[in-house]
């Protein structure tokens, strides 16, 4: 059984690179492909709709896109998704919707949420339906045991995103859960900000440029200190000569910064000394290690800026961590896939004007060249393409 509030399956239809795409997902996905394969058209979606539950859907559809084509082409300028969610083992949600152009007029044609929910253990899923679709004025009728009209402001806005009202619990745990997603890059970590003492917060979660990074620590080093000692381990393990990682309040009133020591050092370090290299790789230990995690996190490239000898212990994290949460994890580097099992790998290629979404393992020949030449193997036939060819 999928664990609680995971994405189990992703249909796109109309979006940039995606004719009509469809992809199943586990609770670790380590993604490959060519450069354009979709990739990052994939997180860029994930992104919109979970943009969508917190605010308008702005003219150019995806932020800091102006003058880009988000439709597919060709087609019809329309982009339409289904979306399945696991908020729990009893329930199970499929969110579909519309969004028509041209870009810079985004309009919602119309959404709807189908829950299949199971009332007892081994009872068959039972299913009830809710339906939006918006006529001439800004109306969203609700279809369930009964039905009633909710106002939505402007037609381009999710009606899911308007669905805070604790009377309706399970389009409220929904839209809840996409709101929470999360998306990362290894390029897009804002290392002056985190060089900087920051506001202490209350049980944060690491903003997606990692700026509030020394307040993440700062929770795990006063509320959850076993979390803060298992990370100070992997980071002695991984940073040589480092000795010692904490917290103190410095800046001004109510900030606080990380203070790094390391062998030989005779004055305390702050995070402000240490390489990008190990703000990606704080940053990474943080989602793993984080005791309340995002129902799903999306990382563009890991990888990148970090020790090769880093590798190995990361993917071990991100194993156990997708216990707990759900991961998509977009790589190109061809030793940080041979540390996954081949289960976990997923290939984008774009074949006949539409991008497929590969599992590996799903390929006879490539299992059996894995079975011949050893797992290793895999990591040659990435770097030539065999492996995207073989399935």
């Amino acid at each position: 059984m999928p664990p609680e509030r995971q994405l189990t399956h992703i249909r796109i239809k109309g979006y940039r690179p995606f004719k009509d795409f469809g992809a199943s997902f586990g609770p670790l996905e380590v993604i490959v492909g060519a450069n354009a394969a979709g990739k990052s058209s994939l997180f860029e979606f994930l992104r919109f709709l979970r943009d969508g539950m917190r605010q308008e859907i702005p003219p150019a559809i995806v932020p800091g896109s102006v003058g880009q084509q988000p439709f597919h082409v060709p087609g019809d300028e329309t982009i339409r998704w289904v979306a399945s969610v696991f908020l729990d083992a009893e329930t199970h949600c499929t969110y579909s919707g519309e969004v028509t152009g041209p870009a810079g007029r985004p309009y919602v044609l119309r959404e709807s949420v189908r829950v299949d929910q199971r009332l007892e253990p081994l009872s068959p899923f039972r299913g009830w339906a809710l339906e939006a679709e918006r006529g001439q004025g800004s109306a969203l009728e609700i279809g369930g045991d009964g039905r009633q009209k909710i106002a939505v402001d402007r037609p381009d806005q999710l009606a899911l995103g308007t669905m805070n009202n604790p009377a309706l619990p399970t389009l409220y745990r929904l839209r809840e859960c996409i709101s929470n997603w999360r998306f990362y890059s290894a390029f897009n970590i804002a290392n002056d900000k985190v060089r900087r003492p920051v506001p202490i917060e209350q049980a944060p979660t690491l903003n997606e440029d990692a700026g509030n990074l020394s307040s993440v620590l700062f929770y795990l080093m006063t509320e959850h200190a076993p979390i803060f000692e298992e990370l100070e381990h992997h980071l002695r393990t991984l940073v040589p000569g480092l000795t010692a990682l904490t917290v103190k309040a410095r800046g001004g009133p109510g900030e606080a910064i990380a203070f790094w020591e390391e062998e030989d050092v005779d004055s305390g370090l702050t995070i402000a000394d240490v390489s990008d290299g190990v703000l990606r790789l704080l940053s990474w230990l943080v989602l793993c290690l984080h005791p309340k995690p995002s129902p799903l996190i999306c990382i563009d490239e890991p990888d990148q800026g970090v020790h090769p000898r880093t590798l190995p212990v990361l993917a071990a994290l991100f194993e156990k961590a997708c216990e707990r949460t759900q991961f998509l994890l977009a790589t190109h580097a061809s030793y940080f896939l041979t540390q996954f099992d081949l289960s976990r790998i997923a290939v984008m290629k774009k074949e006949d004007g539409d991008v497929k979404y590969l599992k590996p393992a799903d390929s006879e020949v490539l299992k059996a060249n894995l079975e011949d030449f050893g797992p290793e193997e895999i990591e040659a036939m990435h770097r030539t393409d065999e492996m995207e060819n073989l399935v």
